[in-house]
């Protein structure tokens, strides 16, 4: 029977075993130098996005482009106002748009296509098929068993060729996603916006403080915990590489629009409030917080108008960044996500930070809709990687190494029931 003091000390090195667990997990197979430079390199792009915001006030005033100021106004109006013909035409442009797109770069091929959520889940719920434990170990066994061995080897092969056979059917399979991917939904977003962004219109009036409030937690507190969220959610989660590419995705976008701000500067609504349509834009002109300032008074604070009148760009209202973010991060959950409950949370998440903006007077419609389209674009043009990536797990988890072919928290919680909870075809 154990002491009670090394009952003690067992119990103290808990914590401490669990820290070592995680650091290994992270670290898998890479040393403590890589593994920060590795996390720099991938985050490059959104570090890059960061810099040229942060700095954009260093650009002298005279290099900087004349500011339109009614521009962006006239355009909502003409592309998303109902009473008008252009209107109507402007939705049928967008649901065109989305089905070209969705035909030359989205819809799988005949030979492409596979039943795959079905399969996966019968094989990986097969207690014969466990990852950890299917990789032939000739190390640990007696020079007298090393042909019993090869022999088991080879039947323990044939068995998981078999498993692999009715994982991927019997034609060769070029496409891989993660189960019950919806790989369509960038597309459908697009197909939908205008009508989301027109409803999203109406529901602005009438101004309360419970909507001041709401509007704040979305455009504030959303804007940065949702992409935060979904970072360490697919780096716990899901396959090795796809928070790589959610980075580079934001971080390409973001950079897009941040260069657009400072090539094509458009004044926000806000400007047109507080000074009219025919009022001329300089930037010698300090930020504002719009209908924030309402929030911060019900909390007795002043954290966004300070924030706001300090900001390094002041007429960057399209495209908005605010939107290209959560719709990334839509996309991401709804590739990801093999349950549906998340995919509907992060598109009510980007349908409500629609109507925050344009509530808080930060936004039009259509700066709202060039962010989406930059998104779409940024995420279009990276899919293929994605399909790679998902590719090389698949394939590491057929081959049994468990290193490549497993999350970080199917590494960290390895031998223990809660594996299967971190690995996304459980």
């Amino acid at each position: 029977m154990a002491s009670p003091v090394s009952t003690i000390t067992q119990l103290a090195l808990v914590p401490y075993r669990f820290l070592l667990q995680v650091v290994l997990s992270c670290l898998n197979e890479r040393n403590i130098v890589t593994l920060p430079v590795n996390f720099f390199i991938n985050f490059s792009p959104v570090f890059i996005w960061l810099m040229i915001f942060k700095n954009a006030g260093i650009i002298p005033h005279e290099w900087r482009p004349p500011i339109h100021v009614r521009l962006m106004k006239n355009l909502d109006e003409m592309i998303f106002s109902i009473s008008s013909v252009s209107a109507w035409i402007s939705l049928l442009l967008s649901i065109s748009i989305a089905s070209l797109v969705y035909d030359y770069f989205y819809r799988l091929k005949p030979e492409d296509t596979r039943n795959q959520a079905d399969t996966v889940k019968y094989d990986l719920a097969d207690d014969s098929f466990d990852l950890e434990v299917f990789v032939i170990d000739d190390t640990q066994e007696s020079t007298k068993r090393e042909s019993e061995d090869a022999n088991n080897s080879d039947s323990s092969v044939s068995s998981h060729s078999e498993a692999v056979d009715s994982f991927v059917g019997t034609k060769k399979v070029n496409v891989y996603m993660p189960l019950n991917c919806w790989y369509w939904i960038p597309c459908a977003i697009f197909a939908m916006s205008w009508i989301i962004l027109n409803f999203d219109h109406w529901m602005v009036t009438p101004l309360t403080k419970p909507k001041d409030l709401f509007a704040w937690a979305l455009y504030v507190l959303g804007h940065f915990f949702v992409p935060l969220f979904t970072a360490i959610w697919l780096y716990v989660f899901h396959t090795p590489g796809a928070l790589k590419y959610y980075s580079l995705c934001l971080g390409l976008q973001n950079i897009a629009g941040v260069i657009t701000h400072l090539c094509f500067p458009n004044a926000p609504p806000w400007f047109i409030t507080l000074y009219g349509e025919n009022a001329s834009a300089n930037y010698e002109m300090p930020g504002y917080a719009a209908g924030l300032i309402r929030a911060d008074m019900a909390m007795g604070s002043h954290l966004s108008s300070d924030g706001f009148h300090l900001s390094p760009i002041v007429f960057g209202a399209c495209p908005s960044i605010h939107s290209a973010m959560a719709t990334m991060s839509c996309y991401f959950v709804c590739y990801y996500s093999r349950w549906v409950l998340p995919k509907i949370m992060l598109l009510i998440f980007v349908t409500c930070l629609w109507w925050s903006t344009i509530y808080l007077d930060h936004h039009w419609r259509i700066d709202l809709s060039v962010g989406m389209a930059y998104s779409l674009v940024a995420f279009t043009l990276l899919k293929g990687r994605l399909m790679k990536k998902e590719f090389d797990f698949v394939t590491a988890r057929r081959k049994g190494d468990f290193c490549k072919g497993s999350t970080v928290g199917m590494r960290v919680f390895q031998g223990t029931f809660l594996r299967d909870f971190f690995d996304p075809y459980s």
